[in-house]
């Protein structure tokens, strides 16, 4: 008996095999319900996309390239100051935090808000100008238009005059560094650059799913920058695209910035396999400060994620009321049900997101928790027609966290960011102002009339959540 199969029905059973293979392969792994579903669902109906899309988006092999990578330098000899003022001693949320995360506190000086990326980008030009041995550059977004520009050649300057430059940029967020030669003048000038998981390298483009969403400076190891502005022109307004931006950046002194140091010179081991400690400590001094911090960075190469468990932490403490601020709102479920249940136990829970996104999918999957969320009582707020970047969560008026994370899964568990904990009434007296300029900027949603939205849009909303995890 001769059975002849068609060309159709051949790769029919082929995708089949393929789809049953890489099944296997996410249901033995250890994601979230959700993105687990979402892969499924991917990979069965999309077999032969789907499992090019989970070899490169899905599989986490990060966490053993780095250990591979970092085995015998993950510990770099950077000496770190740990500190803390009284504020911090009576913080049970503080102690809780580091008891969660193994952030001890430090002590920083001369802490800044930014409250604009013109503020921000007018400090970094006069600091950078003042820079007499080295300076550490890293960056999700990097964009080649004027602002960007106008930094590469400052540092190409500065490299000139002999100050050692370090620049990271991300593969993908940044990714029009590595097609052009913008970067060539500061590497002649002796400015050393480093790309994160470059989408161009056989090595490493299966990880292209990881990205480095971190902003930091550090000067001379005495100034440090960190936060959510990244460097390009629309965030001082010069594009059209989301309308105006709205976003947060701080700038600090002291001890802790030896921490962050630290971060960014892992990092730079893992792009280009040099270290930094010996330079860090060639001027590493005690400098004290004035206000406790905890410095907290997460990302895929730790077992827990620590910036997501101090949040968890910090928000299921609350007592009156939680103000997050964020770009994109996808959380997990936990943290869904926590700020329901706390919004119905009485605890004021306002949420303030851009009313005109940058990534409209994103948006679209976040608006999708909205009516759950202010069904149990909780207020969301979003920007009129402008962008809005900041990261922020302060609780209880006072507890506060900014950095480079946003509430969603991506920056919980796939990204590598820095958020900085402080502990001070006088900079959270400036969130509390910052917050209710955003909320003057606002208009609040009703439920009852976004309970009403048609069908169609409910249903784009769902699609955009079911594969939230794999945006």
């Amino acid at each position: 008996m001769h059975i002849t199969l068609s060309w159709e029905t051949l790769l029919q059973y082929i995708g089949n095999i393929i789809s049953f293979i890489v099944a296997l392969s996410i249901l033995s792994g250890k994601k979230e319900s959700r993105a687990t579903l979402s892969w499924l669902l991917i990979v069965i109906f999309l077999p032969y996309i789907g499992a090019i899309l989970y070899i490169f988006f899905g599989i986490p092999r990060l966490k053993k390239m780095v250990d591979v990578k970092l085995k015998s330098d993950v510990n770099l000899d950077i000496y770190k100051y740990y500190n803390e003022l009284e504020e911090f001693n009576n913080s049970v949320r503080g102690h809780s935090i580091t008891s969660v995360t193994g952030c001890k506190p430090q002590l920083c000086s001369n802490l800044e808000l930014l409250t604009n990326a013109e503020e921000k980008y007018l400090k970094l030009r006069e600091d950078i100008s003042g820079a007499k041995h080295y300076i550490f550059f890293e960056y999700y977004v990097f964009r080649q238009d004027e602002t960007g520009k106008f930094f590469i050649n400052l540092l190409t300057e500065k490299a000139k005059e002999g100050v050692k430059i370090y620049f990271i940029y991300d593969g993908i967020g940044a990714m029009g560094l590595s097609l052009k030669n913008t970067l060539k003048p500061l590497e002649k000038a002796g400015g050393k650059t480093g790309v994160f998981l470059s989408l161009f390298s056989l090595k490493t483009v299966s990880k292209l799913n990881f990205r480095n969403h971190r902003k930091i400076v550090i000067i001379d190891g005495k100034i440090c920058y960190t936060g959510g502005i990244n460097i390009g022109d629309e965030y001082v307004g010069r594009t059209s695209k989301s309308g105006k931006w709205h976003d947060i950046h701080i700038k600090f002194s002291g001890d802790a910035v030896y921490s962050v140091a630290e971060i960014f010179a892992k990092d730079w081991y893992f792009v280009n396999n040099e270290r930094l400690d010996n330079l860090i400590k060639e001027y590493e001094k005690e400098r004290g400060g004035d206000t406790t911090i905890q410095v907290v960075s997460s990302g895929p190469d730790q077992k827990t994620p620590l910036i997501y468990n101090a949040l968890l932490t910090a928000i299921s403490m609350a007592k009156e009321k939680i103000d997050i601020i964020t770009p994109y709102l996808i959380p997990d479920q936990p943290l869904v049900e926590l700020l329901k249940n706390l919004s119905m136990r009485g605890i004021k829970i306002r949420l303030i997101l851009p009313g005109k996104s940058n990534h409209p999918l994103v948006a679209a999957a976040g608006k999708s928790y909205y009516e759950e969320l202010m069904e149990a009582g909780v207020e969301i707020y979003e920007t009129k027609n402008s962008m809005l970047h900041a990261k922020i969560v302060i609780i209880d008026g006072y507890w506060c966290t900014v950095g480079s994370t946003n509430m969603d899964t991506r920056s919980f568990r796939l990204n590598f960011e820095l958020d900085i904990v402080v502990y001070s009434k006088s900079f959270s007296k400036k969130i509390n102002i910052l917050i209710e300029n955003y909320l003057m900027l606002s208009t609040k949603k009703d439920y009852e009339h976004f309970a009403k939205r048609n069908y169609i849009l409910r249903l784009f909303e769902g699609i955009c959540r079911a594969l939230s995890p794999v945006m």
